[in-house]
């Protein structure tokens, strides 16, 4: 059998994968019980996302009485105004997206679940004729501005004593900078995974910076929006995703196997993605968050966020990081 070469996950195939999914363990569910509620969840193509989908295979969800009803996007942001305007009911995306839409509005938004932090997942790659950073100087590089991956960037040119200007940014969504970067079009991107493993895989690039050298930039969150929010549904959510975790814990392999059907990878290279997240437990969200008395890391990562906008001029008020969390229905 000819092996698949990592393709990255189209948002057709995606959703269509959730929907097979979710088939599987609904079907029997509804037979024996009441008739499931639709709940809405954004997300994008992400590894880190993997708790979702394992969610839904192995009945997690069905068993709170939902029936996820996916809507893909092509960058974390894109959610934003569905679930701040109703139109989702739960958002996957990372938190400098939601420190960006707090700003317009404190009360619009609120974490209610860490999901991961990149370790390795996010990364910045280069052609192998660039060996290093510095290499880079004068060479096109295609990034997402205003969200994440820029940060990254940022991170990467600062370790070498270089900044944005060094280097002929292309703005565009990660995918596309992977597709840019496969096409030769652009001489590095900033992107994700399976565009890291399929340029390195291949022999074209390589990684010269990830968020392994930088484990608190790129941290996804679930969203919702308490004026939208339906609790219930909420709560029984966030149980599936703790199961969830918990299940991708203790049996990996078979989480893979779950993970690279979603993904249209192979278990081991869904696998090998596996690694370069941290997903939290219900245990770690707490003490990532730590208490305002003794505060965790993800606090000092949050204000690192908001400086980092303000100083841009991104957002324009001053805000607590305390305030975009809210883990209430985490705790039920």
């Amino acid at each position: 059998m000819k092996r698949r070469s990592p393709l990255v996950t189209t948002r057709r195939s995606l959703v269509t994968s959730l929907a097979l999914l979710g088939a599987l363990i609904v079907a029997p569910a509804v037979a024996h019980a009441a008739k499931l509620e639709k709940f809405s969840v954004g997300l994008v193509n992400w590894i880190g996302y993997t708790g979702l989908f394992v969610g839904i295979d192995k009945g997690y969800f069905a068993e709170e009485g939902l029936e996820i009803d996916p809507k893909v996007f092509s960058a974390p942001g894109d959610g934003m105004a569905p679930v701040m305007n109703g139109d989702l009911d739960i958002h996957f995306t990372t938190l400098d997206v939601v420190v960006k839409a707090a700003d317009k509005d404190p009360n619009a938004v609120k974490i209610p679940f860490l999901v991961d932090a990149s370790r390795g997942a996010d990364a910045f790659i280069a052609k192998t004729a660039y060996a290093t950073v510095k290499d880079l100087k004068g060479k096109k590089v295609a990034v997402t501005i205003g969200e994440c991956n820029e940060l990254l960037l940022i991170s990467a040119l600062t370790s070498v004593g270089m900044k944005e200007e060094d280097v002929d940014i292309v703005n565009m969504n990660p995918d596309d900078a992977g597709t840019a970067f496969a096409s030769g079009s652009v001489d590095a991107a900033v992107t994700w995974e399976p565009w890291i493993t399929k340029a390195t895989s291949g022999g074209e690039g390589h990684v010269v910076f990830s968020s392994k050298q930088a484990p608190y930039i790129i941290i996804d969150v679930l969203v919702i929006s308490p004026k939208y929010g339906k609790q219930k549904q909420i709560e029984g959510f966030l149980r599936g995703m703790v199961k969830a975790h918990d299940y991708i814990a203790a049996h990996p392999d078979e989480a893979a196997v779950i993970a690279g059907k979603a993904f249209e990878q192979t278990p081991e290279e869904a696998a090998a993605m596996l690694t370069k997240v941290k997903l939290f437990s219900k245990a770690e969200n707490f003490s990532e968050l730590g208490t305002p008395e003794k505060p965790g890391p993800m606090i000092p990562a949050t204000q690192a966020l908001i400086d980092f906008f303000l100083g841009r001029k991104v957002i324009d008020k001053p805000l607590k990081p305390w305030s975009l969390y809210d883990m209430a229905d985490l705790r039920k």
